[in-house]
């Protein structure tokens, strides 16, 4: 199930139902692209009105501003280490994505892995490879989950709730960038689920004992 909205996500979110989680990848703030001017911030707490936990996906340095922003209700954070990519860093170069846990806890869990970018990716200024949406999503949630994504972009996020059996609700300003993610999250839904009860890396309940086995 997946319900998508083309709009301003302040004035769509007071009119929709109570999520599991909100799992997002906001404008950064350092003018990537003509919308990217501002880290936006009004969204939050309008969110928390309607999920327990919110996860935040940024870049390192935009940490400084996406802390503050989740303020008391900060859990931790997940990293996720690019096996095959860099990005820009003040420092340098750098290889991970972070996730920022708002709110409730997610389920017991390592707070690190890693992804690769790999397949066709979507034309869009910073869109987030499906590896790490796919793992992002597994690790935090459960089959049946309600997951909003208020920044839907080119609609990753809903293409990795579809394959891994979640329900989607998407919202995205961008008229251009709205029906890219429309016709790409129809198409997922074409096609057959990747979750299984059997499937571990994509349910997530891989064993601990069983990721650590290579540091014995």
């Amino acid at each position: 199930m997946f319900t998508l909205h083309n709009g301003n996500n302040l004035e769509i979110l007071p009119s929709l139902p109570k999520v599991d989680f909100v799992i997002t990848d906001p404008p950064y703030g350092i003018n990537k692209a003509e919308w990217d001017g501002e880290f936006p911030t009004a969204w939050y707490q309008v969110c928390k009105q309607l999920a327990k936990t919110i996860i935040i996906i940024t870049g390192s340095s935009q940490l400084k501003i996406t802390i503050p922003l989740v303020g008391e209700d900060f859990v931790d954070v997940i990293a996720a280490r690019n096996l095959n990519g860099m990005t820009f860093s003040p420092l340098g170069f750098g290889n991970w994505l972070a996730a920022v846990v708002a709110g409730e806890k997610t389920k017991q869990g390592v707070t690190f892995f890693e992804f690769v970018v790999k397949g066709e990716m979507p034309n869009h200024p910073s869109p987030k490879p499906i590896d790490y949406m796919r793992k992002l999503i597994a690790r935090c949630t459960e089959p049946g989950d309600i997951i909003l994504d208020p920044f839907m972009g080119s609609g990753t996020t809903g293409v990795a709730c579809i394959e891994l059996g979640r329900r989607f609700i998407g919202i995205e300003l961008s008229a251009e960038y709205f029906s890219m993610a429309e016709s790409r999250i129809k198409l997922a839904a074409l096609q057959p689920s990747l979750y299984t009860p059997s499937n571990k890396a994509c349910s997530g309940q891989e064993p601990l004992a069983e990721r650590f086995s290579n540091f014995d």
